[in-house]
């Protein structure tokens, strides 16, 4: 089962319900709400017999942020730290401009929402692309900010998206571009 946002935590009921439900990745899960509470009320590693996680909007909701830095996998992927996706960051404010347009819910989408919608684009790419979203372990977005989960020779990366394996667990950071492609060879 695949879910985005709140859809997660429902691909996480669903999965709970139903024993030996194999896979659930959620995409940039909802957080207001759901993080830090019981986990019998949001997405987590009980829920399936593989719980990937891809946050992409992990900033408080008085930053406009939609998602959740918390763990909630076996795997969980913070691409560009799991905030302010490149590209999106320069929208952010912008929360009254798009409420008030013509399209509203398009501007909301692009701007406020962008880097939670961006999950939806990463996602999508890691099927249709043969570019591969390599992805390290790390222990903190700090770490990975600092440069200190870098290496040269002998990475063990991890793919993030449609080719991840349930064998692969823990935290894992990687860079993507501004725009498509977004993945970075």
């Amino acid at each position: 089962m695949i879910g985005h946002s709140l859809g997660a935590h429902i691909a996480g009921y669903a999965g709970s319900a139903v024993p030996g439900c194999g896979r659930i990745t959620g995409l940039d899960p909802a957080g207001p709400l759901f993080e830090n509470k019981d986990p019998a009320v949001r997405l987590d590693p009980t829920d399936a017999l593989f719980v990937e996680a891809i946050h992409t909007d992990g900033e408080p909701l008085t930053n406009y942020g939609f998602g959740m830095q918390q763990k909630v996998g076996h795997a969980d992927f913070y691409p560009n730290g799991g905030v302010n996706q490149p590209g999106c960051s320069e929208h952010k404010d912008n929360v009254f401009t798009a409420i008030g347009t013509p399209n509203s819910l398009e501007s909301f989408a692009n701007g406020v929402a962008c880097s939670h919608m961006r999950v939806l684009d990463l996602y999508i790419e890691s099927i249709e692309s043969t570019c591969v979203f390599n992805a390290l372990p790390c222990e903190s977005k700090e770490d990975f900010n600092s440069g200190r989960c870098d290496c040269k020779k002998n990475c063990q990366y991890t793919t993030m998206g449609y080719g991840s394996l349930p064998s692969d667990t823990g935290d894992f950071y990687l860079h993507t571009g501004s725009a498509k492609p977004f993945c970075l060879e």
